[in-house]
């Protein structure tokens, strides 16, 4: 039911304008709007209640921070709406990292036996590619998903992203260093974690 609605944008909202100074007024539009946002988000992308919960908190915490640089007259749920998307994509988009490794690993270990010391360094490889990958910036890191975890080609993701094609080029380029630079110990080891490597940055 909720899955292909947007969220209803009142045209009598608030402006940026009203809870610009006002932390009264921040405080009482928070407390009018924060269940119903969490309602859309738990059920437009499938979430439990405290996710949901999190990525909306998170939407009224960036409100609050980026208040004074926003246009005044911006609908304040419009920014919100935005945000909620954002993170809410980013969280799926991780989630679909972390399940593409884990089966890329459960394969490998269905097809070969693996020492314990393979089996612990799979283990620390991927919590430390996941931290990797979650410390890139956020426009980096949604570049370098898209990519290499959704397939798409630069001129695609140039498009859903409205940027230009050497933006992504630029920014999947400095990527691939980063990564190639954290995971720099890995790159020495045995032919499984490389294989992991070779699978991620290369």
């Amino acid at each position: 039911m909720y899955a292909d609605q947007t969220f209803n944008l009142d045209s009598n909202d608030a402006s940026m304008f009203a809870i610009k100074n006002d932390e009264a007024a921040f405080e009482q539009y928070f407390k009018q709007h924060f269940a119903s946002l969490c309602t859309w988000c738990k059920h437009k992308y499938e979430f439990d209640t405290d996710i949901a919960k999190e990525v909306v908190h998170t939407a009224f915490i960036k409100l609050w921070k980026n208040r004074t640089t926003l246009p005044p007259e911006m609908p304040v749920k419009a920014f919100l709406h935005r945000v909620i998307i954002n993170t809410s994509l980013d969280i799926l988009r991780h989630a679909k990292v972390r399940e593409r490794f884990e089966r890329f690993v459960q394969q490998r270990n269905e097809s070969a036996s693996t020492t314990p010391q393979e089996s612990y360094d799979s283990k620390k490889l991927r919590t430390d590619i996941d931290t990797a990958i979650a410390e890139l910036p956020e426009q980096m890191r949604t570049i370098f998903e898209l990519s290499r975890y959704e397939g798409l080609k630069y001129a695609e993701i140039a498009r859903q992203l409205n940027v230009s094609v050497n933006t992504v080029e630029t920014q999947m380029g400095r990527a691939l260093k980063k990564l190639r630079n954290k995971l720099a110990v890995y790159l020495s080891s045995g032919y499984f974690i490389l294989m992991i490597i070779n699978k991620i940055i290369f």
